[in-house]
């Protein structure tokens, strides 16, 4: 009689994952100790351990939630715990990838699970580097549109929220081929990102980007890709302290099977006394007698003392499903004791925001390394 199959456990599959992206780059790990080779620069707290020798990175990050959201229990969350690895091939290629466990705990209560956890590529490509005017990357990448969402990781953001706009009415990852860089254009930078996507034939990993994924909002909806063209364009002024930014996207979801058009516009502000970002998008397309998604934010963020920031921010969002208008209003705090940990708390109220965003606290602790 065969012996019954059990499905292996987030931390086997964890290191399965991390041998098999290791081969894939090269890296025997016996020689981890035996070559000189292989000896680090001084490490530093949220800039990865570097070894010069093998043009190799290792870094990632980890943060620690806590929901106190309307109509839930408060709960703790080990919600995301994520490996990077850089590594050089030869004098223009790069490689690149990104594992992540999300969920890995949770402990609601009495009650401790880790049922959520879902390991995954987040991501995995290579790049080729030409020179800073032009570039190109293949494999799977996060989608460019909007300044947040390539900056997502927990201790790169201002806040433990995650506004609508910026997940609501598209994929956050694509799978396909991009070109990228950076020229100058009247005496500023002008950055600019092309890309396609066939995520329809292409499958790395098996992560559902959910449009919404807010602890407590309703985590039915996905916006994965099926196939996918777009670009972006930032405009740097003003010495680098104004940064504007334009996202157009015509795409094709998995589910429902629908073609969509987004357009999309951000902004980023550096002053004296405060900085200030915001994103608006409009999408287009879908089911006939559909009116579309459109909505945005502005967000301000005031130094308060040392490391000790405000932050503030309020959005308006128009989603198809379910069909409402939902206002959201963030006040909160981001405290850097040191380079690499990041402390957050906030308080999130709204209008018409139970399913998409419910009110409550959101705090956490992240830590880039």
């Amino acid at each position: 009689m065969s012996r019954p199959l059990h499905r292996c456990p987030p931390r086997c599959r964890a290191l399965a994952a991390l041998a098999a992206l290791l081969c894939l780059l090269g890296i025997s790990l016996p020689s981890f100790a035996q070559d000189d080779s292989w000896q680090p620069a001084p490490y530093t707290l949220g800039q990865g351990l570097y070894f010069p020798q093998q043009g190799l990175r290792v870094g990632g990050y980890a943060d620690l939630h806590f929901y106190d959201i309307e109509n839930q229990r408060p709960t703790y969350s080990l919600r995301d715990i994520s490996l990077f690895v850089t590594k050089d091939l030869g004098s223009r290629w790069q490689a690149f990838a990104e594992l992540d466990l999300g969920g890995a705990l949770n402990i609601s209560g009495r009650h401790t699970n880790s049922r959520d956890s879902e390991l995954d590529v987040e991501r995995l490509y290579a790049d080729y580097h030409v020179d800073q005017t032009i570039n190109f990357r293949f494999g799977k990448f996060l989608t460019p549109v909007g300044e947040w969402n390539l900056v997502h990781a927990d201790p790169l953001t201002w806040t433990v929220s995650r506004p609508l706009t910026t997940s609501a009415a598209f994929a956050r990852h694509a799978t396909g081929a991009m070109v990228y860089g950076t020229m100058s254009v009247h005496g500023n930078d002008l950055d600019y990102w092309f890309y396609v996507d066939d995520s329809a034939h292409l499958n790395i990993g098996q992560d559902q980007d959910q449009a919404y994924n807010a602890y407590g909002a309703d985590g039915s909806l996905h916006n994965n890709f099926r196939e996918a063209v777009g670009g972006r364009v930032l405009y740097h002024l003003l010495g680098d302290r104004l940064g504007i930014g334009l996202s157009l996207l015509d795409y094709e979801l998995q589910q429902p099977r629908q073609q969509y058009r987004l357009a999309g516009i951000d902004f980023s502000w550096s002053g004296r006394y405060f900085e200030m970002t915001g994103e608006a998008i409009r999408r287009s397309g879908g089911p006939a007698g559909q009116r579309g998604d459109q909505g945005g934010f502005v967000e301000v963020e005031v130094p308060l003392w040392q490391r000790l920031y405000a932050i503030g921010r309020f959005e308006h969002y128009r989603s198809t499903l379910p069909a409402q208008i939902t206002t959201l209003r963030t006040l909160g705090f981001n405290y850097r004791p040191i380079s690499g940990v990041v402390l957050k708390l906030e308080r999130r109220e709204g209008n018409h925001n139970l399913k998409l965003a419910p009110t409550g606290w959101l705090a956490s602790v992240a830590v880039l390394f």
